[in-house]
């Protein structure tokens, strides 16, 4: 008896329009040169409302290349030897576009192992269908690579409707994925799991990335470079290995990173020193805001400052300019990267980096109750005597502090987790961190400066503002490069021009705080910025299906400042991250630890009050209606209160 056995081999047709994000699940886009263009999900397709596109890099100075870009499809089974996959494509322009349809039967897919399958001209303007036979890899697991070179300037390619074989099973390529939006085209990593995993991810993804980092900006002999070869080889890095001691975790998400680049075939060398990268470089990277200094500056505002704005409701909003000088910035803004991150560990919580590739780091952040931090850097700093291995990276301590659940215990996540993680931290340099959360009934101090540097640390706080220039303000915390409370603060245009704004106008809206770092920024020396931010924590914490986060990076010699902001979610941000649950044991909107009162509350002579209704707006003084209220009372805990007539 015979039996015949049919097997179904289904092609399918990717025309980037089935999810709300790019790339879709399972297929990889890698910024090979590291620039400014990438792959991203375009208006406009051949057969629908989508495309992928990649437009043109201008010419860098000093790069022989432009416009090395993949995207790069799942893993596909070709079956028999009339196997054929075919595309759409068109350009914008009229000149010659060039795209390569590369192939690679290695697992993962390093981009080393990726060899040419066909090459095409792309000169049109209306879409054309292309194709390329895989009859000789009948029955191999293969991947298929879409590489974009050499896109004439203000031109752009436009890839849609690709036909493939049928889908391999294939394991995750890492706990980790890179997204796209726009344009101008951000990029978003999603990573999960352990420590080890979304430092493979990290790297597996964005490795060649921060290798552009660590060669373009970090290390090298040019003005654009933040130290020498020489400094950092004898100097940086010695007094790295002696004065730093690094967490566990860190270590074990640098080693992660560096198998991840390896695994995808990045380039680790670096031309000025003459070696390979190694873990201990990317960590060093992260350490490198200890031994120098960006420009930096924030606003915030919250309860009466930002009650008329219909979004925000007296909820906080800040808005942060990451800063440096001209011709600098352009390279931190190519490689800028928002990083979702959700670790597996039970005492740990997702949070979002907004970083660069390679940086571990923290120097803005918020994590999924709203609380976060921004720093920028003091004025006074004291190294008298740092004992060896005393020194935990900054940046990483500062990440400490809002990826670990609850540090101080108290049941609340607020800034106090922040002050409290940080309090005995030695620094390298001084620090003014800007710390925020949601502003309620549980938050009724939303918003504080951390000036800490070797020697001191302080919190500033709203009743500080009177400091010359003052900010006539209960509501509004602004913060440049120096400190206020541990030290007399130096003139500062920046801070002067905020604190009249705010003078003439105590009131916020998202818009607003935008404007007023727009004009601290490109003053002076910070011609520029790197990044600029807006953070809603209310928003985060009680509605995460709103824009809470938005951002703009500096770009082809642009400031951040000048650049439209994209808007993130939070849900988008962590939209299919795969096994994570809400942690246990931590509610999401947490009872206040408060006493509760009967009878009369006395105030001790002297002591300066608040009291807040449910909502967290402050209602002192004035009358106040029966219902359950706040009160908060310096040096003393919070209480609560209920009044009956």
């Amino acid at each position: 008896m015979l039996i015949f056995l049919f097997v179904t081999f289904t092609a399918w047709t990717e025309g980037f329009e089935s999810q709300a994000f790019f790339p879709p699940n399972n297929w990889l886009i890698v910024n090979y040169d590291a620039l400014d263009a990438c792959w991203y999900r375009a208006e406009g397709g051949y057969s629908s409302a989508f495309s992928a596109a990649c437009y043109s890099d201008s010419a860098y100075v000093g790069l022989s290349h432009t416009n090395i870009d993949y995207l790069i499809s799942p893993m596909i089974l070709p079956h028999g030897a009339d196997t054929i996959m075919d595309f759409w494509c068109r350009t914008n322009g009229i000149s010659h576009c060039s795209l390569d349809v590369m192939i690679s039967s290695v697992s993962p897919p390093s981009l080393t192992d990726f060899s040419m399958l066909a090459s095409f001209s792309i000169a049109d303007s209306v879409w054309t269908n292309f194709s390329a036979s895989l009859g000789s890899y009948s029955g191999t697991p293969v991947y298929i690579a879409f590489r974009a070179c050499d896109i004439p300037l203000r031109q752009a390619i436009f890839l849609d409707d690709i036909s493939l074989p049928a889908l391999a099973t294939q394991p995750p390529l890492c706990n980790g994925r890179l997204r796209t939006k726009g344009m101008p085209v951000q990029k978003y990593l999603q990573v999960w799991g352990t420590h080890f995993e979304m430092g493979y991810a990290h790297g597996y993804l964005l490795g060649e990335e921060a290798m552009a980092n660590l060669v373009r900006f970090a290390i090298g002999t040019s003005s654009l470079h933040r130290v020498t070869p020489t400094v950092y080889e004898y100097f940086i890095l010695p007094y790295f290995r002696s004065h730093f001691t690094i967490p566990q975790k860190y270590l074990d998400e640098a080693q992660g990173a560096l198998a991840g680049c390896m695994a995808k075939g990045v380039d680790l060398t670096h031309p000025e020193l003459g070696r390979q990268m190694t873990e201990e470089d990317f960590l060093c990277l992260s350490a490198l805001p200890d031994f120098n200094t960006f420009g930096c500056s924030s606003v915030s505002g919250w309860g009466q400052s930002t009650i008329n704005d219909d979004t925000l409701q007296g909820g906080l909003v800040i808005a942060r300019d990451l800063d440096y000088t001209a011709g600098n910035y352009t390279c931190i803004g190519n490689t800028s990267v928002i990083i979702a991150c959700a670790p597996s560990s039970p005492d740990e919580e997702r949070f979002v980096l907004l970083t660069v590739a390679g940086f571990m780091g923290c120097l803005s952040g918020i994590n999924e109750h709203g609380v976060g931090l921004c720093c920028d850097y003091g004025y006074i700093k004291d190294t008298t005597y740092i004992p060896a291995n005393s020194l935990v990276p900054f940046t990483l301590s500062c990440r400490d502090a809002i990826e670990t659940v609850d540090p101080d215990n108290s049941g609340i996540h607020d800034i106090y987790d922040i002050t409290f993680s940080m309090h005995d931290s030695s620094s390298l340099t001084c620090w003014d961190v800007h710390l925020f959360s949601p502003y309620d009934g549980a938050h009724p101090v939303p918003a504080g400066i951390l000036e800490i540097n070797n020697a001191h640390d302080s919190l500033r706080l709203t009743s500080d503002n009177i400091i010359a220039p003052a900010i006539n303000s209960d509501w509004n915390l602004v913060v440049t490069n120096h400190e206020r409370v541990l030290y007399a603060p130096p003139y500062c245009y920046r801070y002067s021009l905020m604190a009249d704004s705010l003078n003439h106008d105590l009131h916020l809206s998202t818009q607003r705080a935008i404007d007023l770092e727009n004009a601290a920024a490109g003053w002076g020396y910070y011609a520029g910025t790197i990044q600029q931010m807006v953070l809603k924590p209310n928003i985060v914490a009680e509605h995460q299906d709103w824009p809470c986060i938005g951002v703009s990076y500096a770009q082809r010699n642009q400031g951040a400042h000048v650049i439209p902001k994209m808007w993130y979610t939070w849900n988008e941000l962590f939209d299919g991250v795969p096994g994570i649950e809400e942690h246990g044991g931590f509610p999401k909107h947490p009872e206040i630890p408060a006493s509760i009162i009967a009878g009369p509350l006395y105030i001790p002579a002297g002591r300066h009050y608040r009291i807040y209704d449910a909502t967290g707006r402050d209602v002192s003084p004035g009358a106040i209606a029966p219902g359950v209220y706040f009160v908060a009372i310096e040096g003393a805990r919070l209480y609560k209160i209920i009044k009956i007539r």
